[in-house]
C-alpha cells in the first residue's frame, strides 16, 4: 500500500542574518533568549509537520513550554509578542488558531519545487500569485487549494488562487464560475467598511495607538478592505498591526506602506 504524500519538509533554509533580524532582536530584548528558541521551535514544527502552518492549541502550548523549560504563561507572552511584531500573521491566528507567515509560505513553496503538486488551504494563504517573488511560474502551475469546507480547487489562471473550477476544454461551466469567483475575489474599493473612521479613532485612543485613523481607514478602503488577498476579518487586529507602519513613513516618504511590503527586508519569518 502506497504511503500518503508527505506534507512537511525534511529540511529548510535559514538566513545567515536570522539572529540579527530586527524583530528577533526586539523579541529577545523583551523576553530573553528563550523567546528565540520558541521561534525556532515553531518553525521546526511548521516545516516538519504541515509544512507551512502550525495549529496552536492547549496541547501545543504545553509541549512548547516543556521544550523550552518555561511556564505556559511565558509561552503565551512570547507568542503575543511574536504576533505583535508580525513574526506570525495575527489575523490568521485570531480567525483559525494557526501560526503562519508570508515568509514561511514562500520557503515552503520553494521546498516543494520538485513535487508534482502542492496543496494549500486557501484561508491560510498570505501570498500573491501575481508576484514572481512569491510564486514563480513553475510553482504556480502546481498549486491546488482546498477550503476548510473540503472543496478542492486548482489554479486555473495566473492571479486567481481561488477559482471554483479548473479550466479545461469541454467544461461549459468553467467560464461562468470563474467570472463569479473573480468578481467576488477582487472586491474593489466599494466593499462595505467594517468600521467607521470615528470608531477606529476611538479604538486607537483606547489603546494609545499612534495610528492616524483617517489614514488607516483610507488605506484599506482603497483596497476593498482586504489584507493581501483575503477579506479583512478583524479590523481591530488590523488597526493594532498598523501601529508598526509609522517607522517606515519617514525620511520624507509620503507613501505609507503596509508591513507586507517589507516582509523580505524586515524578517526571516
Amino acid at each position: 500500500m502506497a504511503r500518503p504524500p508527505k506534507s512537511g519538509l525534511d529540511y529548510y533554509s535559514m538566513d545567515v542574518g536570522f539572529l540579527r533580524d530586527k524583530k528577533i532582536r526586539l523579541l529577545r530584548s523583551e523576553f530573553g533568549a528563550s523567546s528565540v528558541l520558541f521561534v525556532l521551535y515553531v518553525l521546526g514544527k511548521v516545516y516538519e509537520e504541515e509544512g507551512y502552518f502550525l495549529t496552536w492549541d492547549k496541547d501545543e502550548r504545553l509541549l512548547a513550554a516543556d521544550e523550552l523549560r518555561e511556564t505556559p504563561g511565558y509561552v503565551d507572552e512570547v507568542l503575543q509578542g511574536c504576533l505583535r511584531r508580525l513574526l506570525f500573521d495575527e489575523q490568521v491566528f485570531q480567525m483559525f488558531g494557526v501560526l503562519t507567515s508570508p515568509g514561511i509560505q514562500r520557503r515552503y513553496l520553494r521546498g516543494c519545487e520538485k513535487r508534482d503538486s502542492i496543496t494549500m488551504i486557501r484561508e491560510y494563504w498570505l501570498l500573491d500569485l501575481e508576484s514572481k517573488l512569491d510564486t514563480p511560474a513553475k510553482i504556480r502551475q502546481k498549486l491546488w487549494f482546498i477550503s476548510l469546507s473540503e472543496e478542492e480547487t486548482g489554479v486555473s489562471s495566473p492571479g486567481n488562487p481561488f477559482s471554483d473550477v479548473v479550466s479545461s476544454p469541454g467544461n461549459p461551466q468553467s467560464k461562468g464560475k470563474e467570472s463569479k469567483v473573480k468578481k467576488e475575489r477582487e472586491g474593489g474599493a466599494g466593499a462595505p467598511a467594517p468600521v467607521t473612521v470615528e470608531e477606529a479613532a476611538e479604538y486607537g485612543r483606547s489603546i494609545g495607538s499612534p495610528v492616524d485613523a483617517q489614514t488607516w481607514f483610507d488605506y484599506y478602503a482603497a483596497r476593498g478592505w482586504r489584507m493581501g488577498k483575503s477579506p479583512m476579518r478583524d479590523w481591530q487586529a488590523a488597526f493594532r498591526a498598523a501601529g508598526t507602519w509609522e517607522q517606515w513613513n519617514k525620511n520624507g516618504r509620503g507613501d505609507l506602506k503596509a508591513p507586507a511590503d517589507y516582509e523580505d527586508e524586515e524578517s526571516f519569518v
